[in-house]
């Protein structure tokens, strides 16, 4: 059976998300140390034009954009690093209380509070608990593992 002609809107939006992917990518190998350069520029003052005109933009508003993207990558790249290094200092923490915990004696307790903190904030920080406004109206479940030696002491 032949196959039938898809709807030209399908091929329009396949385009049109095609192109908008290449957008965001680098036209050429020299953009990146151009929009590095703009930037250092700005950081030291230059003006948008001033700007263009070293770092061969078109305009004054084609080095405004790559200032804008080049920053925002940045603060992309060093808040990723923050949540990996606050991760990494929970799990210090974690093996922390876990040593206490596994003790059984009177520090034990308050690491079973300390505990629950922690494993929200790695929780938050990992993106694992559903969020009130995306849950709708139901109630959402979270499980936190505490070993069965810990319940009993409690």
């Amino acid at each position: 059976m032949p196959r039938q002609k898809s709807n030209n809107n399908n091929g329009k939006k396949k385009a049109d998300r095609a192109s908008a992917q290449e957008s965001a990518l680098p036209l050429d190998m020299q953009e990146a140390p151009r929009a590095a350069q703009a930037l250092r520029l700005r950081r030291m003052g230059y003006t948008y034009a001033e700007i263009a005109e070293r770092t061969g933009y078109a305009s004054e508003s084609g080095a405004r954009k790559a200032i804008k993207n080049a920053n925002a990558r940045i603060i992309r790249d060093e808040a990723r690093a923050l949540v990996g290094y606050q991760l990494d200092q929970i799990d210090l923490a974690l093996s922390v209380v876990m040593e206490a915990i596994a003790k059984r004696d009177k520090g034990s307790l308050w690491a079973v509070d300390r505990l629950v903190p922690l494993l929200k904030r790695q929780a938050d920080l990992m993106g694992l608990d559903v969020k009130p406004e995306s849950a709708g109206t139901g109630l959402a479940l979270v499980s936190v593992p505490i070993a069965a030696d810990v319940l009993e002491a409690i």
